[in-house]
């Protein structure tokens, strides 16, 4: 949980919630496969399944490389947006990787936290390290397109860091770099005031440790790090009256439940 420190300055970054892919993967079951017939129809054939999805102008095929959230996935969402208004988090603005899944989660947090008043910046250099990559960056949906389904999206939002811009095959220290720029520029943008950023795994670490003053991870810490941040992990920074920030825990208490997985009633 959260140390006590006295700033009117703080950066809270999250890990996007459960995603589709990786969930079904883990059982050796190609989500996409069952879940759209031959000519994009979606039929759920899972509860965890969201129950509608996206249309998107790019087609139905680009959610191979750019996942929406399970059911489970919105819930943990919205469960941590509650969380936020619960213990008095407010937040004063919210940026958001501009895959689904970061979307999604952005949009879960802000329902649960019943603000209607605050907008997803979505930006691209929020994007994960893209040595992951394996087929290009991904498509992803514009923020007319997103704005259009009713997300609450920036749609005038000119982000730092264009889709195109992005260094495929980037080292991890280009990747620590990218995020270190980034992030400096957001807080320059918001001087006051409480910056939420919803993003990936590796987020929690490249946006915030050299803020503290750290050096990028060795590859072996990197990874250890990954492996130890769950879905929807919640990592706060506060400046001090020095300019230079802190770790401050979790405004928040963590989010932990069991696997639950499918049943075969034949």
């Amino acid at each position: 949980m959260t140390q006590n420190f006295d700033s009117s300055r703080r950066l809270l970054v999250v890990r996007h919630g459960e995603r589709c892919d990786f969930t079904f993967n883990q059982q050796g079951i190609n989500w996409m496969r069952r879940a759209f017939d031959a000519t994009g129809k979606y039929r759920p054939f899972d509860l965890n399944l969201p129950r509608n999805i996206p249309r998107r102008k790019d087609g139905y095929q680009k959610f191979a490389s750019d996942s929406p959230l399970t059911e489970m996935g919105y819930l943990q969402s919205k469960l941590t947006g509650r969380a936020l208004r619960d213990h008095n988090v407010k937040i004063d603005c919210i940026y958001c990787s501009s895959a689904l899944r970061c979307v999604q989660t952005a949009v879960g947090i802000v329902k649960g936290m019943d603000n209607r008043s605050l907008q997803l910046n979505v930006e691209p250099g929020l994007f994960e390290w893209t040595q992951w990559c394996r087929n290009g960056i991904p498509s992803w949906m514009h923020p007319d397109e997103l704005e259009s389904i009713g997300y609450p999206v920036n749609a005038s939002y000119a982000p730092f860091v264009r889709t195109e811009d992005l260094k495929l095959k980037e080292s991890l220290d280009e990747y620590y770099d990218r995020s270190y720029a980034l992030i400096r520029q957001i807080l320059k943008r918001h001087p006051q005031g409480t910056v939420l950023i919803v993003a990936h795994a590796a987020s929690l670490d490249t946006l915030t440790r050299q803020l503290c003053g750290g050096l990028p991870r060795s590859q072996e810490d990197f990874f250890y790090c990954l492996q130890q941040t769950p879905y929807l992990a919640c990592c706060q920074i506060v400046e001090q009256p020095s300019k230079l920030w802190k770790v401050a825990g979790s405004p928040i208490p963590p989010l932990t439940h069991a696997s639950n997985t499918s049943y075969n009633a034949k």
